[in-house]
């Protein structure tokens, strides 16, 4: 049983976000992800209070193992996904393409 509190560090209180590269307070991480919590926030703020015990209390177990049981996708397959992305974009819109205009 931790002796952490779960209630949540102040705005004050910031950590090193692994995905963005600079500091975050718990708030941006509670809501990351489209109004859910980050997937790495348990990772990120144990050593700061109870966070696996806020969240907990304040999701549903159903919602808790919705953003904590999936870890992700790595950057690399994220940014071969969007090169992807792209490229379909404009063989399928060739207006997008910059052809130049004379």
């Amino acid at each position: 049983m931790s002796t952490f509190s779960t209630a949540p560090p102040s705005d004050d209180v910031q950590v090193r976000c692994p995905r963005l590269g600079h500091q975050v307070h718990f708030g941006y991480c509670r809501v990351e992800n489209m109004d859910s919590p980050c997937f790495k926030a348990l990772d990120c703020w144990h050593h700061q209070f109870d966070v696996v015990g806020y969240f907990k209390q304040t999701l549903s177990g159903e919602d808790f193992a919705a953003a904590f049981a999936q870890q992700g996708r790595p950057k690399m397959q994220t940014l071969v996904d969007l090169i992807q992305q792209a490229k379909k974009n404009t063989t399928e819109d060739p207006s997008r393409s910059d052809k130049g205009s004379a």
